[in-house]
């Protein structure tokens, strides 16, 4: 039995993952990728899909927003910290609020048009009665996440386009047949819409997996002090399956990455792995306690 749960659970990870990299990749596709049946890839899919283990959805990629800095924020809370959080997830610049372990009881990160728009929500965020201390470090460099697509930045977007994009935000896997229908095209113009959004980076769909007690993962949150430039360190980072997200900053931290893991043992050999790369001089790290806000299609509701 506890062989057949891990197998199941392992599949499931290589689902998530393939998902990750095409939330619409189709069930036959997976199949032979994965090396088993359609029957059983549709079996698990839906089955993390429907009890909300995993959400498959579209975001417009920041650049195309004109979300050209984005912040992780580290804040410090005098009292409860989970309502600051809650009031914090409102702000529709926080696409990523959670609350940790550690010297600092929250991380937010944060997606805004300049530097003079990120101080004013900082100024606002100081504003909470409870908020202690704000710092924040810049992502400086070429990001790597789940909704990072690459914009073009000439291509541009009609009322079709948004429309096709806010049914992708709902449901990520919708079927052609019924996005073609609700916009009132046909099947192979919609496709083709579609296609375009993705080819040029306006959208990425992908899948985001529930963490903490309700999940499967656990989540640590990484600070990183570099020996040198970086490059070849975090590409060394992003090559781990178990590395989710990992990026150049400009402040207290010279990158952050997030690291996943089924059990606390798994994430301890994996910081061991991390603590003996050459490359990195200094790592802090934190446990997410409980994801409060994880929403990149909400970016979207700006007007564009």
């Amino acid at each position: 039995m506890f062989h057949e749960q891990l197998a199941s659970s392992s599949l499931d990870s290589r689902i998530v993952q393939a998902l990750q990299r095409d939330g619409r990749i189709g069930y036959q596709e997976l199949a032979r990728t994965l090396g088993v049946s359609r029957a059983t890839v549709a079996d698990h899919m839906n089955r993390l899909l429907t009890n909300g283990a995993v959400r498959v959805f579209a975001a417009y990629d920041p650049s195309f927003l004109g979300q050209e800095v984005i912040a992780h924020l580290s804040i410090r809370v005098n009292g409860a910290s989970l309502p600051v959080a809650k009031q914090i997830a409102r702000r529709p610049e926080a696409v990523l609020v959670t609350c940790i372990s550690g010297a600092w009881n929250l991380v937010a990160e944060v997606r805004v048009g300049n530097l003079r728009e990120l101080d004013e929500l900082l100024s606002t965020l100081r504003c909470i009665p409870t908020i202690e201390a704000i710092d924040s470090v810049l992502y400086s460099g070429e990001l790597s996440g789940v909704f990072i697509s690459r914009y073009d930045g000439v291509s541009t977007v009609d009322e079709i386009d948004r429309h096709l994009i806010s049914l992708l935000q709902e449901d990520g896997r919708a079927s052609y047949t019924r996005l073609a229908d609700t916009v009132g095209l046909s099947i192979p113009a919609a496709r083709a819409r579609i296609q375009r959004l993705l080819s040029t980076g306006i959208i990425r769909i992908a899948a985001v997996e529930l963490r903490g007690g309700g999940g499967r993962l656990l989540s640590l949150g990484l600070g990183l002090t570099l020996v040198d430039d970086g490059g070849e360190t975090l590409a060394r980072l992003r090559a781990r399956d178990w590395i989710e997200f990992a990026t150049p900053c400009v402040g207290r931290y010279d990158a952050v990455a997030t690291m996943v893991g089924h059990s606390p043992r798994e994430l301890l050999a994996q910081l061991d792995l991390l603590r003996e790369m050459p490359g990195i001089r200094r790592l802090e790290s934190w446990h997410h306690l409980e994801l409060i806000k994880e929403d990149y299609s909400r970016q979207a509701q700006v007007s564009v």
